[in-house]
């Protein structure tokens, strides 16, 4: 019998790369439900919404659920652009009035690579400045027009603009390895003063600054592993990559990204997202800029965790609890699961997070939280 889960890939499938959506025979109204739960879950119900309308007439939702689906979807339209209104006003205000021009990060630059851009969940506006220096000037900068910057470590920050959030980011990579940390700061700012470490792409109507290929992969496949060794990754970071790496396969040439992800400790990592688009999201060999090939038990065990956890484990059924004591000890219980899962992809920045832990506890105790981030 075909899964929820199984059907639920076929959908993105379908909207990832433009196919016709199929379905082997009809779902029951209690399917449905939990299809719309997983989607929503897993932060791509925009995007499965787009290749359930393109089902015939028999098979599409119960009224009232396809009614409910599509009021998410215009709610997530209209953050969109909202979005879009925000970095335009944002990164023009900050050229116009400094010698700073922000470089975006995942969001919106990766949603434009979708069928629909506008379906693509959007969380918050990342802007990376290329060092910790010039991310406290725009800081500075942003205080200065009246609005209030909240400040964070290692040289994030965050403020809205009409609601929506954005984040400044002083670091590109976050390394959880001490002796890493400096070394590949100074080579991050060193690339980032050649003339091709950065590029420009188009947004809606407008043209905004962005990472060359392999500085942004080598950023997308970093940012998911954090997330993934903490409160866990959902199919919409997945998605991403797969888009990405599928887009940029010409400008990703093989001896020029894998060695930049061997440095971060990124590069077995990075094979098995691209191997669990193969195997999972219909990515073609043929697609990738290099072979991949992690151990189909190890895509199986990846396949689960996103499964269960979703979109950073905000509705992972395993660790729904009241209170801040349990929610302490089940969130040290989901790092512990993730690193010991991802140990062998990336040991140091693995063991280094596990290492850390211990301090975090430390600093539950003082009365901090973990922190988890919602995007």
């Amino acid at each position: 019998m075909t899964s929820i889960d199984d059907i639920l890939l076929s959908l993105t499938r379908a909207a990832l790369w433009d196919t016709e959506p199929h379905l082997d025979a009809p779902l029951s109204p209690a399917a449905w439900e939990q299809l719309y739960h997983q989607a929503r879950k897993q932060t791509v119900q925009g995007i499965v919404y787009d290749a359930v309308c393109r089902l015939p007439e028999a098979q599409l939702p119960p009224d009232d659920l396809l009614g409910t689906w599509m009021e998410e979807v215009l709610y997530i339209e209209t953050t969109h652009r909202h979005h879009l209104k925000a970095l335009v006003w944002v990164t023009s205000r900050m050229e116009s009035e400094s010698a700073l021009r922000p470089i975006v990060l995942k969001g919106l630059p990766v949603a434009s690579l979708y069928l629909a851009p506008h379906h693509r969940v959007s969380g918050d506006i990342d802007l990376f400045y290329g060092s910790l220096a010039a991310a406290s000037e725009a800081d500075r900068q942003v205080e200065s027009w009246g609005i209030p910057v909240t400040h964070g470590l290692d040289g994030e920050s965050s403020y809205l603009v009409n609601d929506v959030p954005i984040e400044h980011h002083g670091l590109l990579v976050h390394s959880h390895v001490p002796w890493r940390k400096r070394r590949l700061r100074a080579w991050i700012e060193q690339r980032l003063s050649d003339a091709d470490a950065t590029t420009e792409c188009s947004i809606g109507n407008n043209t905004v600054k962005v990472l060359s290929p392999e500085l942004d992969l080598l950023q997308l496949s970093s940012h998911a592993l954090k997330h993934a060794l903490n409160e866990g990754i959902g199919l919409r970071q997945l998605c991403d990559i797969a888009l990405f790496v599928t887009h940029h396969r010409e400008k990703l040439p093989p001896d020029t990204v894998r060695p930049i992800l061997k440095r971060f400790g990124l590069l077995r990592w990075t094979d098995l997202c691209l191997s669990y688009g193969v195997e999972h999201l219909g990515i073609r060999q043929e697609q990738l800029p290099f072979p991949v090939h992690a151990s189909k038990g190890l895509v199986a065990s990846m396949h689960d965790e996103v499964m269960q956890s979703g979109n950073f484990g905000f509705l992972d059924e395993r660790y729904h609890t009241q209170g801040k004591a349990p929610r302490q000890k089940a969130t040290a219980r989901r790092i512990t699961r993730n690193v010991w899962r991802y140990m062998r992809l990336s040991p140091q920045e693995a063991l280094c997070w596990s290492l850390g832990l211990a301090a975090v506890r430390a600093g539950e105790k003082a009365g901090m939280s973990f922190g988890e981030e919602s995007e």
